[in-house]
């Protein structure tokens, strides 16, 4: 597949609205962190869309740029300090939900340090090979590439949710073959294909939601 501003467009569109019919179904306060994550996903590609139009000059550098800055911070940032959150709320084993703290702890100083990375330094990105390569300024990117993988996916692989428990597994594995083929472009690929495999989400929460048939 070739990627470019229209198909984050189109994955944008349908995912987004793929996040509101998974809101639509969410119930509790706890589900909620859970439960956002597609439409969150949806709005990111839709936002990198804008980034494919700075680089190509068909909008305002501002804008560009303000997509670029958002994109980043979102993917670097904000993910790794609410996804270990939200599986830690939606656990219903108490056991499990324990085990998933230093995730959540782990979660929030990672994603603290790579948003004062990349507030503090350049954020660069470049096209190549029809796929978008973000630079930041962040060293040691193996460790923190670990780190990062552990907190988004270590918790859905704790879960106790099967559903949950695949959106894990396809995800780690997403990140490594996507490490393997396209190192560079790591972060616009797995962005991409994470919100792609929201759908299992979306699948929990509707199976969450469904009546119980009835006896006989």
């Amino acid at each position: 597949m070739c990627f470019s501003p229209e198909a984050d467009f189109t994955a944008g569109i349908l995912i987004t609205g793929l996040g509101v019919a998974t809101l639509r179904r969410v119930r509790t306060r706890p589900e909620l962190v859970v439960g956002v994550l597609p439409l969150l996903f949806g709005l990111h590609q839709l936002i990198e869309g804008f980034v494919w139009l700075g680089l190509r000059g068909q909008v305002s550098p501002e804008i560009g740029n303000a997509a670029k800055e958002t994109y980043i911070v979102y993917a670097h940032a904000v993910l790794p300090m609410i996804v270990p959150l939200g599986f830690m709320l939606l656990e219903p084993d108490r056991r499990r939900a324990r085990s998933m703290w230093p995730l959540v702890a782990l979660g929030l100083v990672l994603g603290l340090y790579l948003l004062w990375q990349v507030i503090a330094f350049p954020v660069g990105v470049q096209e190549r090979a029809r796929c978008l390569d973000y630079t930041t300024h962040t060293p040691n990117d193996v460790v923190i590439g670990v780190l990062y993988v552990a907190v988004t996916c270590g918790p859905a692989l704790m879960s106790s949710r099967r559903y949950l428990r695949w959106f894990g597994l396809v995800s780690l594995l997403g990140v490594i073959v996507a490490a393997i083929v396209r190192i560079d472009e790591l972060t616009s690929l797995w962005c991409l294909y994470v919100a792609l495999v929201s759908v299992l989400i979306f699948e929990h929460f509707s199976r969450q939601r469904a009546p119980e048939p009835r006896p006989g």
